[in-house]
Parts: structure tokens; C-alpha cells; sequence
């Protein structure tokens, strides 16, 4: 089973994140933050099962990026799926190509 963690500061997103995960055979949504401080202290919490976080980028307060050195600096195996509709996103393209160095 594949342990979910939706981080999207819009309610109807994150649910919409949620129902999909659930239908996905093999997935489970194991939590959902509306902030970047409350998806830390999940990754931070050895008792919280994540494999896979889906992120949002553009955060109403945060930017979804200033997780990633919370993912790698807690060293588990968490990989991310980041999410924007921001009309800028081409400029996020080649990082998501060619990989996104978070050390």
C-alpha cells in the first residue's frame, strides 16, 4: 500500500486529491495538511506512514517548495508529485524534466 500525503491549502482540491487517491488500487490517503507547518509535523512524525507526497506549489500563505528540504532533511523515502495551475508553471518544466535537486 501506497501511503499518501495531500498538502493543498484549498479544501475543495484536497478532497478532490483525496477521492482520487482512494480509487487508485494499491493507494491510501494516510493524511492532508492545509499548511506547510502541519504537513512538517506529519513528515516529522516517525508514526505517520508517507510515501508519496502530492504538493501543492502555489500555497495561499507558503510556497509547497520550502517543504522539500523538510523531505530530504528527514530522511525518508518520500517521494513528491508537485501540483500547480499557476499560470507561470512553464517556468517549472525543465526542473520537472530533468529532476529537481533539493540538497
Amino acid at each position: 500500500m501506497i501511503n499518501v500525503l495531500i498538502v493543498d491549502d484549498d479544501a475543495m482540491v484536497a478532497e478532490l486529491n483525496r477521492l482520487y487517491v482512494a480509487r487508485v488500487p494499491g493507494f491510501r490517503c494516510s493524511g492532508s495538511a492545509s499548511t506547510l507547518s502541519q504537513a512538517q509535523e506529519m513528515i516529522n512524525d516517525p508514526q505517520q506512514e508517507i510515501d508519496l507526497v502530492l504538493l501543492d506549489v502555489y500555497m495561499q500563505q507558503d510556497s509547497g517548495l520550502d517543504l522539500l528540504p523538510t523531505i530530504r532533511e528527514s530522511g525518508r523515502a518520500i517521494d513528491v508529485i508537485m501540483i500547480t495551475s499557476a499560470a507561470d508553471a512553464p517556468r517549472y518544466r525543465p526542473r520537472c524534466i530533468t529532476g529537481w535537486s533539493i540538497t
